[in-house]
């Protein structure tokens, strides 16, 4: 069986975590029916990248705009990674390998984008084995406060919306990163965004209430897991 490495970049506020678990368990139960997942903290070293078959970045309650020593060593450490293996990066993933290879993070303007949304793929996206057999407009779940601005030089855009400019994109033949999250579904992404009150209200008075009203399942984007447990890992 193929092996994954789970690479946390953080977890859940306590209160989530003990109602619907942590970050890494929510990509070991979309995984583990097709291969062996093994579960790693980005905080601690990290095992050499050659003992797996794919490697993903998860989500964080941190921001990349607060740049860290950890997060440094990290993507130091995802690149290195992709020159051998698969690599997917899922929305802090997303930002932090798009500002390791030269891409801009910032604060989006329009705040927290939560709830579930629409996302378009480009040309590019279309075409990509990431998002095979999917239509080109699809429902996701998101929950986050930062965006990537500007793509890394040579990088390819591969979805789109008007909040976020960059929601999914690609860099040579193994690096793909996504902005949303194929890992969540209705249950997972009510917890995070009750989770996040404060943020929402950024957002207005009725920012919670919106993006929960917004939830509902969002099957085209966890087939995107599918996907590249397909095309890149080769996991039957």
């Amino acid at each position: 069986m193929k092996r994954v490495l789970v690479v946390c970049t953080g977890q859940p506020h306590a209160a989530v975590a003990a109602r619907v678990g942590g970050f890494g368990a929510w990509f070991e139960r979309r995984l583990s029916p097709r291969v062996e997942v093994v579960l790693a903290d980005a905080r601690s070293p990290l095992p050499p990248p050659g003992r797996f078959d794919g490697i993903v970045l998860t989500g964080s309650m941190d921001s990349v705009t607060a740049w860290a020593p950890w997060m440094e060593a990290t993507a130091r450490w995802a690149l290195a990674a992709a020159r051998r293996r698969p690599v997917l990066g899922v929305c802090f993933g997303h930002q932090l390998l798009g500002r390791a290879l030269g891409g801009r993070v910032e604060r989006n303007p329009g705040g927290p984008e939560a709830g579930t949304v629409l996302v378009h793929l480009t040309e590019a996206g279309l075409a990509d084995p990431l998002f095979a057999g999917l239509p080109g407009h699809l429902p996701v779940h998101q929950a986050h406060q930062d965006h990537l601005v500007t793509l890394p030089a040579g990088a390819r855009q591969l979805a789109w919306n008007g909040r976020t400019p960059v929601q999914a994109f690609a860099a040579g033949d193994a690096l793909r990163a996504v902005q949303f999250h194929p890992e969540f579904d209705a249950p997972r992404c009510r917890a995070i965004l009750e989770g996040a009150r404060e943020v929402l209200a950024m957002a207005g008075p009725d920012g919670l209430t919106r993006a929960l009203g917004s939830i509902r399942p969002t099957p085209a984007a966890a087939q995107v897991l599918s996907n590249w447990l397909t095309a890149y890992v080769g996991a039957p």
